[in-house]
């Protein structure tokens, strides 16, 4: 699995999807506040992938998985 950090936080998706402009990832129901707390100054989220810096994502929408447990989050590069 890829290594992806989020605002600097080790995350282990259970699925992720790169696009373009967008990613989807599929996160346990437990992990939803540690990767994507709430913000009172920015709505976006740091990603790097590798090691590497790919920009600031915003969430566009957050619905329950066809996998039982999990949230699928899909983002948009700002």
């Amino acid at each position: 699995m890829d290594s992806i950090h989020i605002d600097g936080v080790a995350v282990t998706p259970a699925a992720l999807r790169i696009y373009e402009e967008l990613i989807d990832i599929e996160l346990l129901h437990v992990e939803e506040n540690t990767v994507f707390p709430k913000k009172a100054n920015t709505l976006s989220y740091a990603f790097a992938k590798d090691g590497i810096a790919m920009g600031y994502y915003k969430i566009l929408s957050a619905k329950a998985s066809e996998v039982e447990g999990l949230t699928l989050f899909t983002l948009h590069k700002q």
